[in-house]
């Protein structure tokens, strides 16, 4: 995720992760800098980590797919920087822990506004007990929120980001995946514009992602059956979130009936919303969202899912309509868009190749 780190560049860095005032009684932005700080100081060059002979084969394996992966971003065009040459292993299960906020009668993110990094519809955490608490927090004021781990995050060049060992859970195809995403948010970031910032990082490392495993020799039959099954429990997906998306928004509006009649309607919507999945889990095949929908689902889910995929489709049509598929051309776009003062979706209206 677009996770936003000893002179200058500490204070910038901190203002691109800091997305929260303060929790407890630490300040948050020591609780940042010292998270960050511990992160770097675990981290050994990848080459090392491979080399070891404490590192299983496994995780040697991942940790050379990173490095591959992280090269092949550079060749593409991506500013990888001094990212993904080293490795982090971390004793806990996330590298951090996000809180996203939503109105309770209205899919609107709560946002902080920060320097570098602009409004944010996420707040993240090096631990998990401070994470819960500012969730409880917000909770107690009425806010819907989503509380999760995440196994990595992008300080937009201004460090060298190591890959932490919660991201080598993931499997081959989704941490390269990773490497590229992130390297996107290096290469192209609009402050205060994260649906555009997490739209173009999926909507670029998806590309990619297929054209790498394709140089690597994998059969073009094989890509196509796992890619196709992907994108069509993707597909189901996001459709099931779109009708309870459609649904809540007419409750919402529904001003002349009371916020506790629109809530049993929000919450009976909700309960359709899983049900629904149930009915259509057969057609997910391998590649489900069962983890998903085993959390107690709010407005606050629907937001997140939102940040990272309402936009996309617009920005694929762009890539493989406007630009012919042209990766290079089309991210030269996206760096006039990201620098633009208008609306970015204005501003991606305006340009060609």
């Amino acid at each position: 995720m677009g996770l936003t780190f000893f002179a200058r560049r500490v204070a910038t860095g901190m203002a691109m992760l800091a997305l929260t005032a303060m929790t407890g009684c630490q300040p948050y932005l020591l609780h940042v800098a010292l998270g960050q700080g511990d992160l770097l100081t675990r981290a050994v060059p990848i080459e090392r980590a491979i080399a070891d002979p404490g590192t299983s084969a496994e995780t040697a394996e991942k940790l050379a797919l990173v490095r591959d992966a992280a090269a092949y971003a550079a060749y593409w065009g991506l500013d990888v920087g001094r990212s993904y040459r080293t490795y982090a292993a971390l004793d806990r299960e996330a590298t951090v822990w996000t809180v996203v906020r939503a109105e309770s009668l209205a899919l609107r993110p709560i946002q902080r506004c920060w320097p570098i990094a602009g409004c944010v519809p996420y707040q993240g955490f090096f631990d998990e007990a401070r994470a819960e608490a500012f969730a409880a927090w917000a909770r107690g004021r009425g806010e819907d929120v989503s509380l999760g781990p995440v196994d990595a995050y992008a300080t937009l060049g201004w460090f060298p980001d190591p890959i932490a060992s919660p991201a080598l859970d993931r499997s081959r195809t989704a941490l390269v995946e990773l490497v590229f995403h992130e390297s996107v948010h290096n290469t192209v970031y609009r402050p205060g514009d994260a649906d555009f910032n997490e739209a173009l990082a999926n909507t670029v490392a998806f590309a990619l992602v297929r054209a790498f495993w394709a140089q690597r020799g994998v059969a073009d039959d094989q890509l196509e059956a796992f890619f196709e099954e992907r994108a069509a429990a993707r597909t189901l997906f996001f459709d099931l979130i779109e009708a309870t998306r459609a649904e809540l928004t007419e409750i919402y509006a529904a001003r002349e009936a009371s916020p506790g009649i629109r809530r049993q309607a929000k919450a009976a919507a909700f309960d359709r919303l899983r049900a629904n999945y149930e009915a259509a889990r057969p057609g997910f095949g391998t590649y489900n969202y069962d983890r998903f929908f085993a959390q107690d689902l709010n407005n606050a889910h629907l937001v997140s899912v939102g940040t990272y995929e309402d936009a996309r489709p617009m920005l694929e049509a762009v890539l493989y309509g406007r630009f012919g598929g042209d990766l290079r051309r089309f991210m030269r776009a996206m760096e006039a868009v990201a620098r633009s003062d208008e609306a970015w979706r204005v501003a991606l209206a305006q340009v060609r190749p």
